[in-house]
């Protein structure tokens, strides 16, 4: 079993247009991610008392790396979409696919975490979870739309090699009073 096959973005748009804004739009928001936890990672880290929380230090370290692998996956979507590709669209395609594994695991458990929990931030909680789940859930879609470019894009070149590798029979014009019996 394979990841689904469409034929058009938002059944109105091509899949090359679709594929050119979704890496316009997730590098612009891997960008703003990037830019956020570098902020935190000099901001944050600090507690009440002036010192550097490690936790804090290495979480958002982290996630700011894994922003700019986001971020350089997006600008090479950008590129294979404009220089069709194929080989480009993968790492996209894997890094994406986890993000979006993650986030549909975090999502599930603070689900989970919700329906235990009768604390006072239920409402912030569960408007977090789902944003988490909106945006998996898009993921998922642009990850089809990507992939469904990908294949196109192989297909054109497939054509395009095979029809040129058979020989093609030129017939051989021979003037009959050359050759005499």
């Amino acid at each position: 079993m394979g990841v689904p096959m469409i034929n058009k973005c938002c059944y109105c748009a091509t899949l090359h247009t679709g594929t050119l804004i979704i890496g316009y739009v997730y590098s612009v928001w891997a960008l703003l991610e990037l830019t956020i936890y570098c902020l935190l990672v000099t901001l944050a880290p600090l507690g009440k008392d002036g010192n550097v929380s490690m936790h804090k230090y290495v979480f958002y370290v982290t996630a700011a790396c894994v922003s700019g692998t986001h971020l350089i996956c997006s600008v090479l979507l950008v590129v294979a979409a404009y220089k069709k590709l194929a080989s480009l669209t993968l790492p996209w395609t894997i890094v994406t696919g986890i993000i979006t594994a993650i986030y549909f695991l975090l999502s599930f458990t603070g689900i989970s975490l919700v329906l235990q929990d009768e604390g006072e931030m239920l409402e912030v909680e569960a408007v977090v979870i789902f944003i988490h789940l909106a945006r998996s859930f898009i993921s998922v879609y642009c990850i089809v739309v990507v992939h469904s470019r990908h294949k196109q894009i192989m297909h054109e070149e497939d054509e395009t090699r095979f029809q040129h590798s058979g020989r093609i029979y030129h017939p051989v014009s021979v003037k009959v009073e050359d050759h005499v019996l």
